[in-house]
């Protein structure tokens, strides 16, 4: 496969090349001819020069169509694979949907169905400025255990819609997050973030403002530096470690 792609890049490389020296040729035959006031290899080497540039806009869309057609390929083949790892909760799923899902980000892929997802020992936010961006994805029954979740976003994160609090009987979905580093997250502008669970989680200086928690359950949790202003906890459980959880705007 590897050396058909050399192939391929090789063949580009020369048709270009051909290209390139006929256009050169052309102009030094209209150059010369000009000077001798040859009216018909004038009126050739025109109708030639044009026929090149035509054979150059062609090459350059059938390109442009050949690397767009190429992105898509490699997108469905890479969610495919994540469809293989999906409901095996091992650590080689794990690094396996991590790559691939850093592969989907650089073909800017970013809605990317992680539902059903097992992550453990993940350091999402290594080497990364701005930390990872689940804004997009569709997070249900995923679960992130000693996961590096620093600076992440999970703002309006798609997950499965119930229009009304009391259809949540239907949802039997949980997501989790076990022993994570979730400092500095972002959890803010959601509509509703529904059925999570919060074990033992840093959440220094993270952001939940305006935002609703729906049947969320939070066990040692120290809610100290974070920011939830218009906030909502409703039908949520807290254990008795959780640290000023009095601060909070909690509905029954």
């Amino acid at each position: 496969m590897k050396e058909e792609h050399i192939s391929i890049e090789n063949q580009k490389i020369l048709f270009f090349i051909i290209v390139l020296f006929f256009v050169i040729l052309t102009q030094f035959l209209y150059v010369r001819d000009y000077n001798n006031s040859n009216q018909v290899i004038q009126g050739i080497t025109i109708e030639a020069f044009g026929f090149i540039a035509d054979i150059i806009l062609f090459g350059i869309a059938i390109n442009l169509y050949e690397n767009i057609w190429k992105k898509k390929e490699k997108i469905n083949k890479y969610l495919e694979e994540i469809e293989d790892y999906r409901g095996w909760s091992e650590k080689e799923a794990s690094y396996r949907i991590f790559g691939l899902m850093k592969r989907l980000y650089k073909l800017q892929k970013y809605d990317i169905d992680l539902s059903d997802c097992y992550f453990e020992d993940i350091q999402f936010s290594k080497n990364m400025m701005n930390g990872f961006d689940f804004k997009n994805c569709l997070i249900c029954n995923t679960k992130f255990i000693n996961a590096n979740l620093q600076l992440s976003n999970f703002d309006s994160i798609k997950q499965n819609q119930i229009e009304d609090m009391y259809d949540y009987m239907t949802i039997t979905e949980i997501t989790i997050f076990e022993n994570c580093n979730l400092r500095d997250s972002s959890f803010k502008n959601n509509s509703d973030f529904v059925d999570f669970e919060f074990n033992n989680c840093d959440f220094n200086n993270a952001d939940f403002s305006n935002s609703t928690f729906l049947w969320c359950n939070f066990v040692n949790i120290d809610f100290t530096n974070i920011n939830i202003d218009n906030t909502i906890f409703k039908k949520c459980k807290f254990d008795n470690k959780c640290i000023n959880v009095e601060v909070l705007n909690i509905e029954k």
